[in-house]
């Protein structure tokens, strides 16, 4: 029951472009500075002469334009400190009290990118227009536009301090972690067909030929467009031995090419796989996974004994789970437009997902009678929406749950509350199964 992860290679890339505080930021504050030439061909050519004289803005003397421009300068230098000043506490903050591992998803936040851009792009406007001013010389919409940009400036830093507020909130943060692999999944699901039983006996029996890892690192893309393609080009098929998020080791196996052709050009297929030096949440669906669980566990270790936190991960990634469960997972077989099947993406199995999400947590929360009970309720609700073929998967997890709790739990009122509680969720997998 493998999941498949398909992709393209140039967008991948482009999502890897804008993460981060460079290329969204510059590319704003450039607007800024092409905005500042326009407008100052528009005073140049006096296009809204009439529509400020009709509004009385008849003229700023030289001076008073250098004195707004300057002001406006100064202030956009001094808050775009205090923009990365604060946005790196936040980070300090929410990698020392959730997870290290946000700081991943945090350098791609919109609001931070468009916040220090729509700065930048103020400072540079107003320095440009300040730079041009001189006696005789109109600039009365050049002013009116910093001005507007100040202001503009001004309100969406509110927001910009409204959202950092929000994003060292836990709970709000397990929300979007929760969101982002609901929907990665739900993406997955909708585009690929489902699996059937037989689906890997269309592998065809032909002369296969390794292709190794040029170099040591995690995979975190693979373009099985490119994929397709490379089969088609020597008359073969392609299976893919690796999924996303692996570390693989320079020289190790990552694909076997079958085909008749002899010396199959290998090269073609490196720049297939994307090896990085640190996994990428996109297209890596344990990414967020073991984040959920980073976060559980953290607030499960002795320090923090967060309890309630450790129960709103398992609540979202629970929900997340059950859309693998409740729709089936999609078929690893790739085919070209001719149905010609010619790759093989056995990436990620469901069970490997159940795992990774519930051992650590069990094993963490086997002396916490408030979430392991939490944990068996997960278990059971994703049991009603669970398809009968996955249903043996949460079963031994109970029993896993049933088998540490006979030598953990020494009190009787809660061994009777947690055998209460497992009698009821494997009575809902065995009425779905039948």
């Amino acid at each position: 029951m493998p999941l498949a992860y398909q992709g393209n290679v140039r967008l991948q890339k482009l999502q890897q472009l804008v993460k981060g505080f460079l290329f969204i930021p510059v590319c704003i504050a450039l607007l800024g500075a092409l905005l500042a030439c326009l407008a100052l061909v528009v005073d140049d050519q006096k296009l809204l002469s009439k529509a400020f004289d009709s509004l009385r803005y008849n003229t700023i003397s030289a001076e008073g334009a250098r004195s707004v421009l300057s002001t406006i300068a100064g202030a956009m230098m001094s808050v775009i400190s205090l923009v990365y000043s604060l946005t790196l506490v936040v980070f300090t903050l929410a990698a020392g009290n959730i997870s290290p591992r946000l700081l991943e998803t945090f350098a791609s936040n919109r609001t931070t990118q468009i916040t220090i851009g729509l700065l930048g792009a103020t400072f540079l406007y107003a320095l440009l227009v300040l730079f041009v001013v001189d006696d005789g010389r109109e600039v009365r919409f050049s002013v009116a536009t910093s001005i507007a940009l100040a202001a503009a400036s001004f309100f969406w830093l509110v927001y910009f301090v409204n959202d950092v507020a929000s994003r060292i909130r836990v709970d709000a943060e397990i929300g979007r972690i929760q969101a982002s692999l609901r929907s990665s999944i739900d993406s997955l699901l909708t585009r690929e067909p489902r699996e059937a039983p037989d689906d890997r006996d269309e592998i065809p029996d032909l002369p296969v030929w390794p292709a190794v890892a040029q170099r040591s690192g995690y995979v975190t893309f693979i373009d099985s467009d490119a994929l397709i393609e490379f089969a088609q080009t020597i008359d073969g098929f392609v299976e893919v031995l690796v999924p996303p998020g692996t570390f693989v080791i320079e020289r190790m196996p990552i694909a076997e090419v079958r085909t008749r052709a002899e010396d199959p050009d290998l090269e073609a297929l490196h720049p297939v796989f994307q090896v990085s030096k640190a996994r990428a949440p996109e297209g890596d669906i344990q990414f967020s996974v073991h984040l959920m669980v980073e976060i559980a566990l953290r607030a499960l270790s002795p320090g923090i004994n967060d309890a309630y936190t450790a129960i709103s991960a398992i609540d979202h990634l629970s929900a997340s789970i059950a859309g693998i469960l409740q729709r089936g997972a999609p078929s690893s077989l790739l085919s070209d437009k001719d149905g010609t099947p010619r790759v093989w993406l056995d990436l990620l199995e469901v069970h490997d997902i159940l795992n990774a999400a519930m051992r650590p947590l069990r094993q963490s929360a086997k002396t916490n009678i408030l979430v392991l009970d939490h944990l068996i309720q997960a278990l059971e609700k994703m049991a009603l929406v669970s398809r009968p073929e996955h249903l043996p998967l949460l079963r031994r997890h109970l029993v896993a749950i049933a088998r540490d709790a006979r030598f953990s739990i020494e009190s009787g009122p809660d061994r009777t509350q947690i055998s209460g509680r497992l009698h009821a969720a494997r009575k809902a997998t065995r009425k779905k199964s039948t």
